[in-house]
């Protein structure tokens, strides 16, 4: 790109540059979308994002991490198919023991999605900026209990989000990253 073209795709970016600047956003970025080669090239548009101000919430998934922690463990578990009047999706029937597992594997992915967010961006004037990131137990959850005849056992869904908690992180100019994993007084 030489630079008058870089000038013009600037000069039609700025816009969205200071349209976007002091927004929040909430990404979800699935288990799948984390162990995809391409993942790196993501980061680093979301550190781009971070440093154009744009407010991030990066929540993480981590079903195949999860799959293959748990096959590598010998540990069968059932996934049941939920359906309310919002979503359909798939619910893991989780013990004590699964719930081990789970912890440690998301727990990793949340430790490499630290080092990756800490580097900035690579090859760039960025690299090295100082990115933070804030994770928390920002989500409260409630336990699914017994429906339809099943124990869900440790299985649950979110009663709330500490929405002001997040809020003063991105206050500070910090990247949130949210697991799927939420904690329940209860």
């Amino acid at each position: 790109m030489d630079s008058k073209q870089y000038v013009n795709w600037f000069r039609h970016s700025s816009p969205y540059i200071n349209a976007y600047r002091g927004k929040v956003f909430v990404i979800l970025l699935p288990g799948e979308a984390l162990a995809h080669d391409n993942f790196w090239n993501i980061a680093n548009d979301l550190t781009l994002l971070n440093s154009l101000g744009v407010k991030l919430v990066l929540v993480h998934g981590a079903r195949p991490q999860i799959e293959t922690a748990l096959e590598q463990a010998g540990i069968e578990t059932e996934l049941l198919e939920k359906v309310t009047s919002q979503m359909r999706n798939q619910v893991r029937v989780t013990d004590a023991t699964t719930l081990e597992v789970i912890k440690q594997v998301v727990g990793k992915l949340r430790i490499d999605l630290e080092a990756t967010f800490s580097m900035g961006l690579v090859n760039s004037p960025m690299h090295g900026a100082d990115i933070v990131t804030a994770s928390g137990n920002y989500v409260i959850a409630k336990p699914f209990g017994i429906q339809n005849g099943i124990d869900y056992g440790l299985t649950g869904e979110v009663r709330k989000v500490e929405v002001d908690a997040i809020q003063r992180q991105l206050d500070h100019g910090h990247m949130v990253l949210q697991s799927n994993l939420g904690y329940s007084p209860t």
